[in-house]
């Protein structure tokens, strides 16, 4: 971590203006500035000044974290993930902050454990959500204003959207219009490139990638459609969306589960109960087919970030969760089929 982002972090953190900053100690703002952005730094006689306006000590600011892994980030998001589950929000919420004090400038970080917390918060029973959501809302905006193009727009895009189920769209457009096009994507040349230097089997993992990559995102679209459709009452139409995603995700070996989530949709906006307890128990007995892309002869090239498979009881225990977890289908929790299945 740089000093330029642990001052930056702190300032934001104290919800001080780089004037501000600059008053206490008797600087101009440009000065304060130029600090954040690396482009000089504070003189030795205004360190502990500037700790003390900060609220940390000057070991934090000069002696701060390394960055962590890619594998250290996925292993700290996991674990304020189980905490969720198992111990609850708070505590999972108190670990989280914890842990991004700890690291102020790893916005990956940052950005993942808000990203998990956000979808725990949609769980009913959470009392004070919105107090939860101003804090990751103001994480995101850190990381929103970092320097990391690509994830600060990933945060950029997650505040567009909470914004939007706020109600809130000129400030969601905003923050969407300061999210860079990306025009140019290297990475089918870069597979060529390393075809032609007999790097094949890690171009066969780009291509395998984009493939999945494409898929997912394919039936991202299909099922936005698919939701505005019902909105309208378009069910006929929304059918055979349906049907159209139930092939994409048969040619892309993306997984049997898939399909019966997209028709349990369907019969929960007709309040089908037949339909919905068959595709209840359809999704619960498929849930390991979301494995079926790492088994699949479409992505053997691929490395996924994953230490090893889980168990059939695993992914089941894990959708069941899931699906006591879901106000959308409590037309059909009482039948004894569902009640069974889910206990």
């Amino acid at each position: 971590m740089k000093i330029s982002e642990v001052i930056r972090y702190y300032r934001k953190n104290e919800n001080l203006t780089q004037e501000q900053v600059a008053n206490y100690l008797n600087i101009s703002a440009p000065a304060v500035n130029k600090w954040e952005n690396g482009i000089s730094y504070p003189d030795i006689t205004l360190l502990p000044p500037l700790a003390r306006v900060l609220k940390i000590d000057v070991n934090t600011l000069l002696a701060f974290n390394e960055e962590l892994t890619d594998i250290e980030v996925k292993k700290l998001t996991k674990e304020v993930g189980e905490m969720a589950s198992k111990e609850g929000f708070q505590k999972a919420f108190e670990k989280a902050s914890d842990l991004i004090k700890q690291y102020p400038s790893c916005d990956e970080l940052t950005f993942m454990i808000s990203t998990v917390l956000r979808i725990h918060l949609l769980a009913p029973e959470i009392e004070d959500k919105d107090k939860y959501e101003r804090k990751i809302i103001a994480w995101l905006e850190l990381v929103a204003a970092s320097g990391k193009e690509k994830t600060a727009s990933m945060a950029k895009l997650d505040l567009s959207a909470i914004y939007r189920n706020k109600k809130e769209y000129e400030k969601a457009q905003e923050v969407l219009d300061k999210i860079p096009e990306v025009t140019v994507d290297k990475k089918i040349q870069q597979a060529i490139l390393l075809e032609s230097r007999g790097k094949i089997h890690e171009a066969y993992g780009i291509y395998e990638t984009k493939l999945r990559e494409n898929g997912h995102e394919t039936i991202t679209v299909l099922s936005l459609i698919i939701n505005q459709l019902y909105k309208e009452k378009k069910f006929s139409e929304a059918e055979e969306y349906i049907e159209r995603a139930k092939k994409v995700i048969e040619v892309f070996d993306l997984g049997a589960y898939h399909k019966y989530q997209l028709e349990l949709s369907l019969a929960i906006e007709k309040q089908d109960k037949e339909k919905a307890i068959e595709m209840i128990i359809n999704m619960v007995n498929e849930a390991s087919s979301m494995d079926d892309p790492m088994k699949s002869k479409l992505y053997k090239h691929k490395k996924f970030n994953v230490t090893n498979s889980w168990s059939k009881d695993k992914y089941e225990s894990l959708v069941k969760r899931v699906l006591k977890k879901r106000n959308d289908i409590d037309f059909v929790k009482n039948d004894f089929r569902i009640k069974f299945l889910l206990e």
